[in-house]
């Protein structure tokens, strides 16, 4: 033994640290947190995250082991920390030195992908510094920041393995690669103008127009002149023009075929963002957090423009989000961006480059074909994008972060588990705002958004973002879950998944998955009352839900309660026209005479003949299935004052009713509305809606305003929520479903909920909508495993309590 080891004062502990701590400067970070420590040893990557081998003073370790957790780097995360004692032999591992050694041989199932990162500030400083070698360069990037996700084609990651294995680094970028000192110490997308990607102007055909800072300018110019371009990004392209613009604006909405659905501002500074919108510091720490995720924020009045400036900020175009009164901001989260709006001086509409019903789109030549010939140039660049990720989607409700859409700084997720699962597992998610999870080993993964599988491409989108998953983690799923629903794709592809690989597979209804997904949140496993009031999802009884009170664990749900229910009139075909479901709620105490005879414009319009034949299908039940739908009563209400008649977007109603009731005067109060509870003989306790429909039309008829009938209806859904927990105590009370994304119901409901001494629990990481269905579908299939239950495949027979 070395006089060293010998000395008492000085003792050996081996760390262990899994997570993500692979790909985030977590080696470096260690390296230079033991010299400062006066610590030998190593430390290296293995195959399940990093170990440490540390020798110091019994202080010098405990700090060392203390400033690990606390000084850990931004990106990375900790889920599992160990430490034992190491005995005092001789080991060249400890010769007065703290080395970085080799990682040694890694399974690429048991390392977390970091998802992309928004630019850190030293990164900023770097190309804002004209003395510094990044200045101005689009693609600076560091341990701390730039394209994880979108870039990486297989584990381990290395830079062979990724997107820039074409770029070799020059001496100064591999010096850097290599110092453990530096912060760009293998970060793998590192570069600078000598080696790296560059930029390219090309006009809508494809031809280069100019390269590097060039292209910028042209951009920038094109821009300013009111042109619509398209912008390669981090995880696709976007089409951006000026936002103050109404006619780029109104071209763009043409181009996309989007004639009312808000779009995203992306704005050069905070600073800027303050003068069209407010919020509360939660809402701007949000807003600038690194993972710079698109906030709703709500827009300032023209009354109320702020301006620190002698020049009150110009006006943003009224059609980026037209009739309602949030706007959805972002900052610049890569070099180029910040560079672009540097170059243009202008707030930019910036949304993604793809029609309705495609996926995003991330290849020059795609831009060409489906854009080409209605936009004026393409800020192209030449570093591939292997995975498409859209932009994350934020709010502030309800005294809560809710994420409306899961991506781009937050996705892939990776929250690990306490127990590992026996056999790999794959959730397949909803139809809508699908989005996949998978669990093996200790792992749990959940996907970006992938979007809505209505048409083939998004179909082929979702599953290639399965094969992507499944070779990255060489990943051969045993359990596959779905929703129970058998026109779902993502159901139909579960199930054929399972003849073909002889797995298992099995269904979780719709509205359980919802409140499951706030149970995986909170890492519960219940009973809780679960509140789940959304669009439709198939029920037991092959009715549509989605008005639903639950007392709901992993193992199953009792449903004790839902709206009573009214008939769909056309099924699908009366999402598109919201007056059928006005006229499915009428048709239960009105003859068609009597309707045609109501004050409501919308009804107005149609002819007495129309709306007979609207009763006949209804009275047959022709295509009319029964649905307990809380977000279909919105679009009924929706309808019946007159906000909206053919939606452009999914939710369009609840926004509009959520905006009308934003404009209550001081001296006017939300109409007293409430729903009824009525007992039946047998079966769930009804919430009874044919009061309140009625008070709506005479009060409409009175000329009630419809800010306080708006007001009104969304306080009677806060009040019927706390109406219903008040009748099931003891339990937390779990909202799921996409009608809890209305701010204005939040900000009643969750302070009521509080003050009646309940609980609430609500997903902020993962959506509230069917975004989060997935998560609960894999919460419900982790503990089917651990519990040994013989796998069913009926939807029914997994959901009796």
């Amino acid at each position: 033994m070395t006089a060293r080891t010998q000395t008492p004062s000085r003792l050996r502990r081996e760390f262990h640290m899994d997570g993500i701590v692979q790909g985030v400067g977590f080696r470096p970070f260690v390296y230079g947190l033991a010299l400062r420590h006066g610590l030998a040893g190593y430390v290296l990557n293995d195959a399940s995250g990093v170990t440490i081998g540390a020798e110091g003073s019994p202080e010098q370790l405990a700090a060392f082991a203390r400033e690990l957790r606390e000084l850990a780097p931004p990106l990375s995360r900790i889920d599992h920390f160990s430490e034992r004692v190491l005995p005092q032999n001789d080991d060249p591992d400890y010769d007065g030195q703290f080395h970085i050694k080799a990682s040694q041989q890694q399974s690429a199932a048991t390392v977390a992908i970091s998802p992309d990162q928004g630019m850190c500030e030293a990164c900023a400083r770097d190309v804002a510094n004209p003395s510094d070698r990044h200045h101005h360069y689009p693609f600076t990037n560091c341990t701390h920041c730039g394209p994880r996700y979108t870039l990486i084609r297989r584990l381990p990651y290395d830079r062979p393995h990724t997107a820039m294995a074409g770029f070799a680094m020059c001496p100064r970028c591999a010096a850097a690669y290599e110092n453990p000192l530096d912060r760009r110490y293998h970060a793998q997308p590192v570069s600078c103008p000598e080696c790296g990607p560059h930029l390219s102007w090309r006009s809508g055909k494809g031809d280069a127009l100019a390269e590097r800072e060039d292209a910028l300018q042209m951009a920038a110019h094109a821009l300013q002149a009111g042109a619509l371009i398209a912008v390669k990004g981090m995880g696709g392209y976007h089409l951006m023009c000026d936002a103050r613009s109404e006619s780029a604006v109104a071209r763009l909405r043409q181009l996309k075929r989007r004639e009312r659905k808000p779009l995203a501002v992306m704005m050069g500074s905070l600073a800027e963002a303050k003068l069209h919108v407010t919020g509360g510091e939660a809402e701007w720490t949000l807003l600038a957090s690194q993972a710079r995720p698109i906030t709703l924020l709500r827009k300032r009045t023209k009354d109320d423009r702020l301006s620190k400036s002698p020049q009150p900020a110009a006006p943003l175009a009224e059609g980026i989000a037209p009739g309602i009164p949030y706007l959805g901001v972002m900052l610049p989260y890569t070099p180029l961006h910040q560079l672009l709006l540097d170059a243009c001086a202008l707030p930019l509409v910036a949304t993604s480059a793809n029609g309705r019903g495609s996926p995003i789109l991330i290849e020059c030549e795609a831009v060409v074909r489906e854009l080409g010939s209605e936009i004026d140039g393409i800020l192209d660049h030449n570093r591939p994008i292997l995975h498409p990720c859209d932009d994350s989607l934020v709010q502030w409700a309800g005294g809560r972060r809710q994420t409306l859409r899961l991506a781009r700084g937050y996705a892939p997720c990776t929250p690990s588990l306490k127990l590992a699962v026996k056999v790999p597992l794959l959730a397949v998610g909803a139809q809508q705002k699908n989005q996949l999870a998978l669990a093996f080993g200790r792992q749990r993964i959940y996907s970006p958004y992938i979007g809505d599988l209505h048409s083939l491409p998004m179909q082929g989108h979702f599953e290639q973002t399965l094969a992507t998953f499944r070779d990255l983690y060489d990943l051969k799923p045993e359990l596959l879950v779905s929703d129970c629903h058998p026109g779902y794709l993502s159901h139909q592809w579960a199930k054929g998944y399972c003849r073909e690989h002889n797995a298992t597979h099995i269904e979780v209804q719709h509205h359980h998955a919802h409140l499951l997904g706030v149970m995986a949140e909170h890492n519960i496993t219940g009973p809780v009352l679960g509140v789940a009031f959304d669009g439709t999802g198939l029920g037991d009884d092959g009715t549509l839900w989605g008005g639903e009170l639950l007392i709901a664990d992993v193992q199953g749900f009792e449903r004790v309660a839902h709206l009573k229910p009214f008939k769909l009139i056309g099924g699908e075909a009366a999402i598109r026209e919201p007056v059928r479901q006005l006229l499915g709620l009428l048709f239960e105490s009105h003859s068609p005479e009597e309707i045609s005879a109501l004050d409501i414009p919308l009804i107005k319009q149609l002819p007495l003949k129309r709306i007979s034949n609207l009763h006949q299908l209804w009275h047959l039940g022709r295509n009319a299935p029964h649905t307990s739908s809380i977000g279909r009563l919105f679009d009924a209400v929706a309808a019946l004052l007159g906000l909206i008649d053919a939606p452009d977007y999914e939710g369009e109603a609840g926004l509009l009713l959520e905006a009308a009731a934003l404009q209550l005067t001081p001296d006017e109060l939300p109409f007293p509305l409430a729903f009824g509870l009525k007992q039946p003989a047998e079966g769930p306790l009804q919430i009874e809606w044919a009061e309140l429909l009625n008070t709506l039309v005479s009060e409409r008829r009175k000329g009630t305003s419809t800010a306080s009938l708006a007001a009104g209806f969304i306080r009677a859904i806060s009040k019927l929520v706390v109406a219903l927990a008040e009748r099931f105590p003891g339990y937390p009370v779990a909202l799921g479903g996409g009608v809890f994304q209305n701010r204005v119901l939040m900000d009643q409901l969750v302070p009521s909920l509080e003050a009646a001494g309940r609980q609430v629990l609500t997903s902020e990481t993962l959506p509230l909508n069917d975004g989060g269905i997935a998560a609960g579908q894999l919460w419900f299939a982790i503990h089917h495993i651990a519990m040994h239950q013989p796998a069913t495949a009926g939807c029914a027979t997994l959901s009796e309590s």
